[in-house]
């Protein structure tokens, strides 16, 4: 996995756990607060794009453009 993939997977984590446990915790009077929904799906769209692109320099993406001559 790469460092893009790993962050990736890190980010979708933590909004999974976001969704599934709530922005904050209360315990024992203290309170822990988790990062803000808003910027992980910032950071997961910005990581999914990094990790496409790794994916298509890996595949050696080529140019698909023709050029016609008249």
């Amino acid at each position: 996995m790469t460092e893009a993939q790993q962050r990736l997977a890190d980010v979708r984590a933590a909004i999974k756990d976001i969704l599934e446990k709530g922005q904050s915790v209360r315990k024992d009077g203290r309170e822990l607060r988790r990062a803000d929904l808003d910027s992980l799906r910032a950071l997961e769209a910005q990581y999914g794009r990094d990790v496409a692109a790794e994916q298509l320099a890996r595949r050696g993406a080529r140019n698909r453009i023709g050029y016609l001559r008249i």
